[in-house]
C-alpha cells in the first residue's frame, strides 16, 4: 500500500540507508578503538609522523626484513607502545587463511615474536 507522495516507500529506505551507515561506522571503528585501548594505533597519520621524525622504520620497510613466504600477506599492521620501545604488531595470513601475529621491533626491524 503506497502513500500519499511516495512517503512510506521513502521511510523504509532512509531507515535502511541510515542502519547501514551507522554499522558501518561501528564497524570500521572497533579495530581502532581496541588497538587505542591496547596502547595501539592504525592511524596512518601518526605513524608517518614518527617515520619522518625518525623514530621508526616504515611498515614498508619492516615488512621487506620480515620476508613473507610466497602467499603470506599482512592482514592488520598496527603500531604498538611497549615498554621496552614501539613495535609494529602484524596479523600474518598464509594461503590456508591460518593467521600468525608477529611483532617486530619498529626501530630495529628485529622479529620480537
Amino acid at each position: 500500500m503506497a502513500a500519499k507522495n511516495g512517503t512510506m516507500t521513502q521511510k523504509p529506505i532512509l531507515n535502511r540507508l541510515v542502519a547501514a551507515i551507522l554499522l558501518a561506522v561501528t564497524l570500521t571503528n572497533i579495530p581502532t578503538a581496541q588497538a587505542q585501548n591496547a596502547g595501539c594505533t592504525v592511524d596512518r597519520m601518526v605513524i608517518n609522523q614518527a617515520v619522518q621524525k625518525g623514530e621508526i622504520q616504515s611498515f614498508v620497510q619492516i615488512k621487506k626484513l620480515i620476508k613473507l613466504r610466497p602467499g603470506d600477506r599482512v592482514l592488520r599492521a598496527e603500531l604498538c607502545v611497549r615498554p621496552a620501545g614501539p613495535v609494529y604488531a602484524l596479523t600474518i595470513v598464509n594461503d590456508n587463511g591460518v593467521e600468525n601475529r608477529l611483532q617486530v621491533d619498529a626501530v630495529t626491524g628485529r622479529i620480537i615474536r
